[in-house]
C-alpha cells in the first residue's frame, strides 16, 4: 500500500514539476545576459515608466497629425510598455511604428490581433483561413508552417505579440462572436490546432498569445457589447472550455489573454468577469496550473469589462493578477488610477515592479535588446512571398470538405455527355467558383441576389431546367431556401458547395438531403471557391473533415475523401518549382512584346499533375485594344498535328484499323497507281516518307489568264507590291476561277475558306491529285512535310467512317473538357475570343480571324491533317495531361497505356521524329527546337503561327506557349531570333531544379 502511494505522490510530483515549469521562450534565453540587459534598462527607469510598461494601447497605423499626436501623448505621458495597432496597411504601420520606437526611452512591444494572419488587421497582405476551415486539415504540420509563416511576416513589420490561436471550443451553433474563429468543437482537436500554430509563432521568436480563457465557445452573447456568461460545472468546463488552454499552458506557450466572460463556476462574484477575477487568474491559472507566462487582458475598453463606477477597470486586472492592460478605454486616466492605487497601497509596488520585469525579460527574449527600425523598402513584395502564397493555397485546397458523395458522382466524369450549369445564391455570375469551374468544362453561370425580383429568379430556373448537373454554391447566409430550389434538387443532379459557416447548411437541410453531393469551403474567399471547383472537378482530391457538426445532417468528422483526375492548379512550390525564378519567364516574354516578336501570347507551365504558371500577355494585335486573356483561343499551326490529327491517328491504333507497316494506298484508295501507294504509314509519322515539304493548292484555283508574269518576286516592285514572307513579294492583282471559287455559300460551294470566300466542293479532287503526282524524294530521308499528315487525316477518316474533326470532338475534347479546342472556331464561338493572325494580302485578302490560317488547311474547309485546330493553353494542357497519363484523364481511358507508350516514346533511327511528334536533337544546340536541358524523353510540337507544346515525361511536365507572331505578317520572324520559346523552356527548367 504504501509503495502505491509513494509511486501515485511520484506521479502527481512529476506532473506538478512539468506544469511549473517555465514557458520554452524563457527556458531557452541565457539568462545571465538577458538579466543584464533587463536590470540595465530598469534601473534607469522612473517610478512612472515602470508602471507604463504595464500598459498595451491601441493605436491607428495612421501618419496623421492628430494621430501621432495622440500616439506620442501615450509614449511621453504613460511611458506605455507596447502598440496594438488598428486596421490599416502595412507599409503606413511601419512607418507609424518607427516613429514610436524612435520616440520610446524603452523598446515597444508591437502586437498583432492576428487570429489569421496579418490580414484581420492590414489590407495588402496574405489572406489565409480563418481557424474554422484550418480546423478540417488533418494534418496539423501545416498548421505549424502556418503559425511560422505568420510568425515571418509579424518580424518583417516589427511585431513581438501575436494574440493567437484563438483556442475557444465552439460548440454553441448561435456564438455570435467565435464561430468561424474557433478550430472547432472537439476539446482535443482544438488544442492540436492551437498547440501547432503556438509552436509554429513561437518557433519563430514571435510570442502566442491563447484566449479567450477560461473559454468562448459556449456563448449567446458577445463580449463586445456586453458580459457573457458560461453556466457549466467545473467538470464541464475542465473536459471542454478549459482543456485546450491547459494543454497550452502545460506545452510551454508564453501568453494567455483572459477574457471578459462570467464563469460561476469558477468564481461566483456576481457578474466578476474573468478577465477580473484573482480566482480564475491567479488561483487557477498562475498557481494551480503553474503559467509562468504573460497574461493580458482582453480589450478593457469592450462592454464585458465594464465595472463599478468605483472601480478601475485596470486596477482590477492588475489585482486579478494580469501582467499587460490592453487596450483601456481610457489609458491616461487608468494610469493615474493604477498610480494612485499603488500610493493607497491596494496595489503592490513590488508586484507591479515584477510585472515590469517579466515585461522586460520577454522583450529581451523576442529581441528588442537589438531593436532595428522596420525596412519599408520592399516590405510589401516581402510579406506577400511566393510560399505565403503557396501556403495559403495549400491550406484551403486542404480544407475543402466533401460530407455528401452519392453513387461517387464527385469528380464529375463523362463530361461531353451532361450539360452542366452553375447558380450561384448571393455570389456574382463569373465569381472564381465559377470561373474555376469554367476552367474545366464549359458551364454555363446563373446568380441569384437578395434583391433579384420573382420574374428574374423564374427565369432562371426555368433555364437550369435544360441542365443535367447543377452547380449550386451558396455565398450568403442572408437568402433562405427557396421552394424551388428544392423542387430543382429533387430533379436534377445537385451538387452543393457552401461558403459559408458550416452550421448553415441547416437552412437548406431539404434540398441538401436531396442533393448528390456537398462541399464545405467555410469562407467565400477566392481561394476556398477555387478549391472547391477543383474538388468537384478533381483538379485535387478532397481531404477534409467537418471540425463541427450540423444539426440533423452531419457530425463532426465527417468527411468523404475524394480522387485527383484532373489537372489542378497551384502555386510552384507546391510541386518544388522556385516562383522566382519562374517570374523569367515575365521578363522573356516583356522582351518579345517590346521588341515586338509577337502582339501577344499564353504561357503554361504544368508540373506533377499541377498548373503552376498560366499567364496571359498582351493584346490580339500591335495596335489593338483587346488583351489577351485565359480564354482567348489561338490557331495552333502545325501544332494541330500532334494536338490533333496524332490523337485520331492513335485512337485508329488502338482499334486495329492500321499497323506501323502498314501502306498508305491501302486506306487512301486514290493514291492507288502512284508512287505513293507503298508508303508505310510509320514513314510518313516519322517525315521520312520523301513527300515534297508543302503543295500550294490555291494555285489550282488561280485564274492563270488574269495576270502576266509570275506571283512571286524575290524584290519589292510595282508587279508584286504586297510582302509574302521573310525573303518573298507577291502580286495580288490575280483573279480566281469563277467556277472554283464564290463569295457566297450555294450548292457545290459550301467549302468555307475565309469570310466571303468558298471553294467548290469538288476541289478536294485536285488536293488529291496534286499530291499523288507531286515529286517523291528518298524514302528514310528526314524532310517535314505538311503532305505526311494530310493522308493520314485521310486514311483516319476512311476508316473510322466519321470526319476526324467530329472524331477528336466526340471521343477526346469534349470528354476532356476542351471545348475552347476546334477545327472553325466560329461554328462555336464569338469572334471576339479568337485571336486573329495575319492580314492576308495575297490569297485571302482579309484578316484571318477564324479562319485557319495555313493556306492548304483552309482549301480543304479549315479540317486538315497538317493545321487547322485552334485551342487555348489550358484547353491543349488537358490533352498533354493526358499523353502523361498514358491515356486516362478525369477517371476515364481515352487510349490504351501501349498505345500512348509506342507513339510517345518512339523515335526514329535517322532523325529527331517521333511518332508524329517532335523531339530534341541531343548535343546539337542549334539543330533542336527544344531548350538545351530537355530529356531525351520529351515530345512535342512547334506551330508556324508562333505556337509550341513540350511534354517531359521524366519530370511529368508540361510548357505551352501561343502566340500568333504572324500577325500583321508572316515576314515577322523574332520569335525565333530572339528563340522565345526555348529561353522560356530554359527558364522553366532552371526553375524545377
Amino acid at each position: 500500500m504504501r509503495k502505491v502511494i509513494y509511486t501515485a505522490c511520484l506521479y502527481w510530483f512529476a506532473i506538478s514539476c512539468f506544469a511549473q515549469a517555465e514557458p520554452d521562450l524563457m527556458a531557452k534565453v541565457d539568462k545571465v545576459k538577458m538579466d543584464q540587459w533587463v536590470d540595465s534598462v530598469f534601473d534607469a527607469m522612473s517610478y512612472e515608466e515602470r508602471i507604463g510598461q504595464l500598459f498595451m494601447v491601441v493605436v491607428d497605423p495612421k501618419s496623421d497629425a492628430r494621430n501621432i499626436q495622440k500616439m506620442m501623448r501615450y509614449i511621453n505621458e504613460i511611458h506605455i510598455g507596447g502598440i496594438l495597432f488598428q486596421k490599416g496597411n502595412p507599409v503606413t504601420q511601419a512607418e507609424v511604428c518607427n516613429r514610436a520606437q524612435k520616440a520610446s526611452r524603452v523598446p515597444l512591444f508591437i502586437s498583432l490581433d492576428g487570429e489569421w494572419g496579418l490580414s484581420m488587421r492590414l489590407n495588402g497582405t496574405t489572406r489565409f483561413p480563418k481557424n474554422m476551415m484550418l480546423g478540417a486539415i488533418e494534418d496539423n504540420n501545416l498548421i505549424t508552417e502556418y503559425g511560422k509563416e505568420v510568425a515571418r511576416q509579424c518580424k518583417e513589420l516589427g511585431i513581438q505579440i501575436n494574440f493567437a490561436p484563438d483556442v475557444d471550443v465552439n460548440s454553441n451553433v448561435e456564438n455570435p462572436v467565435i464561430g468561424l474563429r474557433s478550430f472547432g468543437e472537439d476539446p482535443n482537436a482544438v488544442a492540436d490546432k492551437g498547440i501547432a500554430y503556438a509552436k509554429g509563432l513561437e518557433g519563430m521568436g514571435v510570442i502566442s498569445v491563447s484566449k479567450h480563457f477560461p473559454g468562448h465557445g459556449d456563448t449567446s452573447d458577445d463580449s463586445h457589447k456586453t458580459l457573457p456568461s458560461v453556466f457549466h460545472s467545473q467538470a464541464r468546463l475542465d473536459s471542454v472550455e478549459l482543456l485546450p488552454f491547459k494543454r497550452y499552458v502545460d506545452n510551454g506557450f508564453a501568453g494567455v489573454m483572459t477574457g471578459h466572460l462570467y464563469v460561476p463556476s469558477l468564481d461566483n462574484t456576481p457578474n466578476l468577469p474573468a478577465s477580473l477575477s484573482y480566482k480564475i487568474i491567479t488561483g487557477l491559472l498562475k498557481d494551480k496550473w503553474g503559467f509562468k507566462g504573460l497574461c493580458f487582458t482582453d480589450a478593457l475598453a469592450m462592454k464585458g469589462a465594464t465595472t463599478k463606477k468605483t472601480d478601475n477597470p485596470s486596477v482590477k486586472a492588475l489585482l486579478a493578477g494580469n501582467d499587460v492592460l490592453l487596450a483601456p478605454a481610457t489609458p491616461i486616466n487608468d494610469f493615474s488610477a493604477v498610480k494612485e492605487a499603488i500610493d493607497e497601497g491596494i496595489l503592490s509596488l513590488e508586484e507591479v515592479e515584477a510585472k515590469c520585469l517579466k515585461i522586460l525579460r520577454y522583450k529581451y527574449i523576442t529581441g528588442l535588446n537589438r531593436y532595428s527600425p522596420v525596412k519599408v523598402q520592399g516590405l510589401s513584395k516581402r510579406l506577400n512571398s511566393p510560399h505565403a502564397a503557396w501556403l495559403a493555397a495549400k491550406l484551403n485546397a486542404e480544407a475543402i470538405t466533401v460530407l455528401k458523395n452519392e453513387s461517387d458522382v464527385l469528380p464529375l466524369k463523362q463530361l461531353g455527355k451532361k450539360k452542366i450549369a452553375a447558380l450561384a445564391i448571393g455570389g456574382d455570375v463569373g465569381n472564381e467558383f465559377q470561373a474555376m469551374l469554367n476552367r474545366y468544362d464549359t458551364v454555363a453561370c446563373f446568380s441569384i441576389g437578395r434583391n433579384s425580383t420573382a420574374a428574374y429568379i423564374q427565369n432562371v430556373y426555368n433555364r437550369l431546367a435544360g441542365y443535367d448537373i447543377i452547380i449550386c454554391s451558396v455565398h450568403t447566409v442572408r437568402i433562405p431556401e427557396s421552394l424551388a430550389l428544392k423542387q430543382l434538387a429533387a430533379k436534377k443532379e445537385l451538387i452543393y458547395a457552401f461558403f459559408t459557416l458550416p452550421y448553415f447548411c441547416k437552412d437548406y437541410k431539404n434540398s441538401a438531403t436531396k442533393a448528390k453531393a456537398l462541399v464545405i469551403g467555410y469562407e467565400n474567399t477566392p481561394l476556398a471557391q477555387e478549391y472547391a471547383a477543383q474538388v468537384i472537378f478533381g483538379g485535387i482530391g478532397a481531404k477534409g473533415k467537418l471540425p463541427v457538426s450540423i444539426p440533423g445532417l452531419y457530425y463532426s468528422g465527417t468527411g468523404i475523401f475524394t480522387e485527383k483526375t484532373r489537372l489542378g492548379y497551384h502555386e510552384p512550390e507546391e510541386v518544388g518549382a522556385d516562383a522566382g525564378r519562374l517570374d523569367e519567364i515575365d521578363l522573356i516574354v516583356s522582351e518579345g512584346l517590346s521588341e515586338k516578336a509577337f502582339p501577344g501570347c499564353q504561357v503554361l507551365v504544368a508540373k506533377d499533375g499541377m498548373v503552376i504558371y498560366d499567364k496571359s500577355f498582351g493584346r490580339y494585335e500591335f495596335r489593338g485594344t483587346q488583351d489577351v486573356v485565359d480564354n482567348s483561343v489561338y490557331d495552333l499551326a502545325s501544332a494541330s498535328k500532334a494536338a490533333g490529327t496524332l490523337l485520331a491517328v492513335m485512337k485508329a491504333y488502338d482499334e486495329k484499323k492500321f499497323t506501323l507497316n502498314s501502306k498508305i494506298g491501302d486506306f487512301v484508295p486514290e493514291l492507288k497507281g502512284s508512287n505513293k501507294q507503298n508508303l508505310p504509314v510509320k514513314d510518313l509519322l516519322y517525315h521520312q516518307s520523301g513527300l515534297t515539304p508543302s503543295i500550294n493548292f490555291y494555285l489550282d484555283a488561280i485564274d492563270k489568264n488574269s495576270y502576266k508574269g509570275s506571283l512571286y518576286s524575290n524584290t519589292k516592285n510595282t508587279s508584286h507590291p504586297v510582302r509574302f514572307d521573310a525573303n518573298t513579294y507577291v502580286r495580288n492583282d490575280f483573279r480566281y476561277y469563277p467556277d472554283l471559287v464564290s463569295d457566297k455559300k450555294k450548292p457545290g460551294f459550301t467549302t468555307e475558306v475565309a469570310r466571303n470566300f468558298y471553294i467548290s466542293d469538288s476541289f478536294k479532287d485536285s488536293i488529291i491529285q496534286d499530291i499523288k503526282s507531286s515529286r517523291l524524294g528518298t524514302r528514310g530521308k528526314y524532310v517535314y512535310s505538311c503532305i505526311n499528315f494530310i493522308l493520314l487525316k485521310m486514311m483516319v477518316e476512311n476508316q473510322m467512317k466519321k470526319p476526324m474533326d467530329r472524331l477528336l470532338h466526340d471521343d477526346f475534347y469534349a470528354g476532356l473538357g476542351a471545348w475552347h479546342t476546334t477545327y472553325n472556331p466560329l461554328r462555336v464561338m464569338d469572334t471576339l475570343q479568337i485571336v486573329p493572325t495575319e492580314n492576308d494580302l495575297f490569297v485571302r485578302r482579309q484578316l484571318l480571324r477564324g479562319y485557319v490560317h495555313d493556306e492548304a488547311a483552309a482549301f480543304q474547309g479549315g479540317v486538315s491533317g497538317n493545321a487547322g485546330l485552334f485551342s487555348n493553353a489550358n484547353d491543349l494542357a488537358k490533352v498533354m495531361q493526358l499523353f502523361l497519363n498514358q491515356g486516362v484523364y478525369g477517371g476515364e481511358r481515352y487510349l490504351s497505356e501501349e498505345t500512348c507508350r509506342l507513339f510517345t516514346q518512339s523515335k526514329s533511327p535517322t532523325c529527331r521524329r517521333g511518332l508524329g511528334f517532335d523531339k530534341p536533337v541531343v548535343g546539337n544546340v542549334k539543330a533542336s527546337p527544344c531548350s538545351p536541358q530537355t530529356p531525351v524523353s520529351v515530345y512535342g510540337h512547334t506551330g508556324f503561327t508562333g505556337t509550341c507544346f513540350w511534354v517531359d515525361p521524366d519530370n511529368q511536365m508540361i510548357y505551352i506557349f501561343l502566340s500568333n507572331r504572324v500577325n500583321p505578317s508572316r515576314a515577322n520572324n523574332k520569335l525565333s531570333s530572339l528563340d522565345i520559346r526555348t529561353r522560356i523552356q530554359d527558364a522553366i527548367y532552371k526553375a524545377i531544379k
